[in-house]
C-alpha cells in the first residue's frame, strides 16, 4: 500500500492510498488514528474503490474553492505563529509538490478547473472525430498512417493545420475516369 496524500485533523489522519502498482484503477480514502510518534496508525473508517473520475471531481472542486479564496500574503506564508495562535499545518508534500504549490499560490485567480472542464468538454464533443480517425487507422496503409501522423504533429506544433485541406468532387474528372475504365 502506498499513501499518496495525508492530512492531519486533530487526532486523525485522512489518507489517500492505493495498492501496489504504478497506475492503479482505484484508490482508498481512509481515516486513520494517530500513532504515538505522530504518524498515521490503524484505519478507523475507509471508502474503498474510489475511481479516477471521483478523484478528479474532488480535485476540481478543491481548485474551484481555492480560486474563490483570497490570495495568501507573505505574512500568512511565514513560519511564525499564525492568526489562530498555532504553528502552521505541515503537509507531506515532496519537492515536486512544493514547486507546484508555489506556482499555484500566485496573486492572480486560478482558472485551472475551468480550463480542465473546457478541455474535457471539447474532447467529448470531438468523440466522432476520434472514432473516425480510429477507423481510418485500422484500415489504411502505412503511407496514409504516416501522412496522418505528420499532419497531427504539425497541428500539435502550430496549433492548427499548416495548410487548409480542400475536399471536393469534380464531376468532369469523374466522367473522364469512368470512361477510361469502361474502354
Amino acid at each position: 500500500m502506498t499513501t499518496h496524500l495525508k492530512f492531519r485533523i486533530g487526532e486523525k489522519w485522512i489518507c489517500v492510498e492505493d495498492g501496489a502498482g504504478y497506475a492503479p484503477d482505484h484508490v482508498t480514502f481512509a481515516v486513520r488514528d494517530v500513532k504515538a510518534n505522530g504518524k498515521p496508525g490503524g484505519r478507523v473508517a475507509a471508502h474503498f474503490s474510489v475511481r479516477r473520475r471521483t478523484v478528479l471531481e474532488i480535485g476540481l472542486r478543491l481548485l474551484e474553492l481555492a480560486e474563490r479564496m483570497t490570495p495568501e500574503t507573505t505574512w500568512q506564508n511565514s513560519q511564525t505563529v499564525g492568526e489562530t495562535g498555532q504553528p502552521p499545518l505541515t503537509f507531506t508534500f515532496g519537492e515536486d509538490d512544493r514547486a507546484v504549490l508555489d506556482r499555484l499560490l500566485a496573486d492572480r485567480p486560478l482558472n485551472f478547473a475551468r480550463h480542465v472542464y473546457a478541455r474535457a468538454e471539447r474532447l467529448r464533443a470531438r468523440m466522432p472525430v476520434l472514432r473516425a480517425a480510429r477507423r481510418v487507422l485500422e484500415h489504411c496503409d502505412d503511407e496514409t498512417a504516416a501522412g496522418l501522423h505528420v499532419l497531427i504533429a504539425a497541428a500539435d506544433q502550430a496549433g492548427r493545420f499548416p495548410a487548409k485541406p480542400i475536399v471536393g468532387f469534380d464531376a468532369a474528372e469523374s466522367e473522364v475516369n469512368s470512361d477510361a475504365a469502361t474502354h
